[in-house]
């Protein structure tokens, strides 16, 4: 049970991660970032319901490939977010 509470937890802070990548984007107006990120943050949040589907039907342990593609993804989207910010600073931003 400890490790079903602790993979909704971790799929919970990649949902937060990438929700906030979007919020930075946002405001340094990186476009294809916000697409990126707004998509990534409806995965998430689909990891999550069923990270919570697994705790509420008492499965024995998390679905570890859901929680590595749920760290994977809020990797990527960070990643991309801070190749994009060095690439666009050299134009004014």
């Amino acid at each position: 049970m400890k490790s079903l509470v602790g993979a909704v937890v971790a799929v919970f802070l990649s949902a937060i991660t990438c929700g906030a990548t979007f919020l930075f984007a946002l405001y340094r107006q990186l476009a294809m970032v916000e697409v990126a990120a707004s998509l990534a943050t409806g995965a998430e949040l689909y990891f999550l319901s069923s990270s919570i589907g697994d705790v509420i039907e008492k499965k024995l342990e998390p679905n570890k490939v859901r929680l590595l593609a749920a760290a994977s993804l809020a990797a990527a989207v960070v990643c991309y977010f801070l190749i994009a910010k060095y690439l666009n600073q050299g134009k004014g931003g």
